[in-house]
């Protein structure tokens, strides 16, 4: 049940993401598209049919959806349509290495780098106790 309301949740955030970018004035274009090959291949080839719909004279659907895409586009803010005076501007710098090395200072209270040197004598037998 989680896996299809994620599924289903992906799905509704795409088709939202499509509409609010202007796809759905292209979707109308290919059925448009679909409709006058499905029209012309009945009474003609299908590579012919085909040919004229693609280079032949549009229909009242691709007007509409023409029209739709037109309108749609004069409707964004000029700074947001294609073509603004504001540009992103990406730049890649890339991040100086990082060098991890030993301190220089010494430890307080060393007398020698190989440890505390011994101030009294070493007992020569070494006691018992």
């Amino acid at each position: 049940m989680r896996v299809l309301r994620r599924h289903v949740s992906v799905f509704a955030l795409v088709l939202a993401w499509l509409f609010a970018n202007g796809a759905v004035w292209n979707i109308v274009q290919v059925v448009a598209w679909a409709k006058m090959f499905q029209d012309y291949a009945q009474v003609m080839p299908v590579d012919e049919a085909l040919r004229v719909t693609f280079e032949g004279e549009a229909c009242q659907l691709c007007h509409v959806a023409q029209s739709g895409a037109d309108t749609a586009r004069e409707q964004l803010p000029q700074s947001d349509s294609f073509g603004g005076n504001d540009r992103l501007l990406l730049v890649f710098q890339a991040a100086p290495a990082v060098v991890v090395t030993a301190p220089d200072f010494a430890w307080p209270g060393l007398v020698h780098e190989a440890g505390l040197t011994r101030t009294d004598a070493v007992p020569v037998p070494p006691p018992r106790a």
